[in-house]
């Protein structure tokens, strides 16, 4: 199903923490996506009196956001940072963050991660992919004539007695090698479908044509007939008064309700037919092999000039396939070429994933937002959403600016190049190649806007950090207005207001436009009324208690600041 599960993994990974000033829940979901590429950072005493929360959406690939969960919060500790000089501080590490993903140890690292990310989605999908396949096979069959249909599951329900009837045969010790080498053709037991005109004390003339109608349908289904069976049709045609009913020079009603086609099968041996043809042109299933093996002397005149006519139009249509999908190719290497001139570089992480990033930096009362994409932060000011960030869309003015500036262009549904569809982004590096721009003036820039709030206990009492696949499905203000109804009953987890949200916005299925399909991670903070941001030494808590990042496990020399 693409992109897309069979049905969405529902299950969340949630966590809860708090603090004397406050209070924390976060929580993702991978919902209909193949895979969860989502992470998250939750860091309640990243340094003394600062809290720090962020999540980064995933595309192309898990590893980037994973890497960032782990890595991006300590580069935040600069010489800015020292300054008190926060906002200099983030737009530094996003970019130092940014330009790191192509050093070759940094790749090596994203690389391993993705490895590891791809062998478990393996593990976990192996029943999916099954389940997937054939709902794919009833979809198909939605759109199949009716006389398709049965066709195809009698001649699975044949092919099942055939094999059977392989087994049960006396001196019989090995299935056929293949369906195409089908063992002669013998009586088969009845299916519960089958009418009682079939039955042996039937008339000499129903039994004929019962007998012909088999010998066709063994052919129809096996694609080659032996020459035993083919004997054994042409005594029958030979002996009944049907025989003009079903072979290749008749017309009437029963040749074509039989065959499920207006004109006769081309006339031709069956040493001549190819298995490839046991479906017909059109797939409906009428045989150019079910026909042969009627055919009487007026046919053989004709066969050869009639076969040269079927085998002609089969290499025509392969020719027109083979041109089509040549012209798909070199259409899809025009536009991996817009994109990444090195074919070698589109599959390297870090150049053909990246991810969003929205992080808060909560210093005692100052909120302070830097963004990179279309996550979001939303702040609650009486009850009313405060938006603390910008989704970047390539469609905006001053997006679109810099990236025609950039040489890139974008489409009518808003992609980059016919690609990503945001504008900023840390990591895809393919769209950041152009030599004569810094990094913050390529197509797509890990420059991040920064917003700074100063928050006041009485007014603003929570903020919402979360991806877009919770922004797609709700405005700001509905998110407010569904946390600000849960978030001051007694007992209750902040944790499990991020997973009822989730089950809001979830889609029922995937045949819409993609709203509710995406993966879902957010993070609630609740502000304690009454509490000042400044505590002494002795009253903090310790930050392995109070602090969580979602992200693999990874050797780090800076665990002072990543938890």
């Amino acid at each position: 199903m693409g992109t897309y599960l069979s049905k969405p993994k529902t299950d969340k990974e949630s966590k809860d923490f708090e603090n004397g000033v406050l209070a924390c829940g976060a929580s993702s979901m991978q919902g209909w996506r193949e895979s969860q590429e989502d992470a998250h950072c939750c860091l309640l005493d990243f340094d003394k009196n600062i809290s720090l929360f962020a999540v980064f959406d995933g595309h192309g690939g898990a590893e980037v956001a994973q890497y960032a969960a782990d890595k991006l919060p300590g580069l935040i500790k600069n010489e800015w940072f020292e300054k008190g000089e926060y906002e200099k501080a983030l737009i530094k590490a996003y970019l130092e963050f940014d330009d790191s993903l192509i050093e070759p140890s940094v790749v090596e690292t994203l690389n391993a991660i993705r490895e590891e990310n791809n062998q478990t989605e393996e593990d976990d999908n192996d029943g999916e992919e099954e389940e997937g396949e054939e709902l794919n096979e009833l979809y198909k069959e939605a759109d199949m004539p009716i006389e398709d249909i049965i066709l195809k599951y009698k001649n699975k329900i044949m092919s099942k007695l055939d094999v059977e009837n392989a087994i049960d045969q006396p001196g019989s010790s090995k299935l056929p090698a293949s369906p195409f080498l089908k063992a002669p053709l013998r009586p088969r037991p009845k299916s519960s479908s089958e009418d009682d005109s079939n039955k042996e004390s039937d008339s000499a003339d129903s039994t004929n044509v019962t007998a012909t109608a088999d010998s066709t349908d063994a052919v129809v289904t096996n694609g080659i007939s032996s020459e035993k069976e083919s004997e054994e049709s042409s005594q029958v045609a030979d002996s009944s008064d049907t025989t003009k009913v079903v072979n290749g020079n008749s017309k009437d009603e029963t040749s074509e309700n039989k065959n499920g086609a207006e004109e006769s099968a081309p006339k031709s041996s069956v040493a001549e037919c190819c298995p490839s043809s046991s479906k017909g042109q059109n797939g409906s299933g009428s045989s150019s092999g079910g026909t042969s093996t009627l055919l009487n002397t007026e046919d053989s005149e004709d066969s050869d000039s009639d076969d040269e006519i079927f085998e002609a139009s089969i290499n025509t249509n392969d020719e027109s396939d083979s041109d089509e999908s040549e012209e798909e190719d070199l259409n899809d290497e025009e536009d991996d070429s817009i994109v990444c001139d090195d074919e070698d570089e589109e599959e390297e992480p870090g150049k053909d994933s990246g991810c969003t990033a929205v992080l808060a930096l909560l210093v005692n009362n100052k909120l302070y937002v830097a963004n990179a994409g279309d996550s979001r932060c939303v702040v609650s000011v009486n009850s009313r959403a405060e938006d603390m960030s910008e989704d970047h869309k390539p469609e905006d003015e001053p997006e679109l600016k810099r990236i025609l500036a950039a040489g890139g262009t974008v489409s009518n549904d808003g992609r980059v190049n016919g690609g990503l569809n945001l504008s900023r982004a840390l990591g895809d590096h393919n769209y950041k190649k152009n030599k004569e721009l810094p990094n913050t003036e390529q197509m797509i820039t890990a420059l991040p806007d920064v917003k700074v709030l100063n928050l006041k206990s009485e007014c603003e009492n929570f903020l919402v950090i979360a991806c877009d696949g919770i922004w797609n499905s709700l405005t700001s203000q509905e998110v407010i207005e569904f946390v600000d109804k849960r978030i001051n009953k007694p007992d209750i987890k902040l944790s499990s207001i991020c997973e009822e949200l989730f089950d809001e916005c979830l889609a029922p299925n995937t045949f819409g436009d993609g709203t509710g399909c995406d993966n879902m991670t957010c993070i609630i903070v609740k502000l304690k009324q009454n509490q000042k941001r400044s505590r002494s030494d002795d009253e903090e808590e310790s930050a392995e208690d109070v602090a969580e990042c979602k992200r693999p496990k990874l050797d780090s020399t800076e665990s002072e600041s990543v938890h």
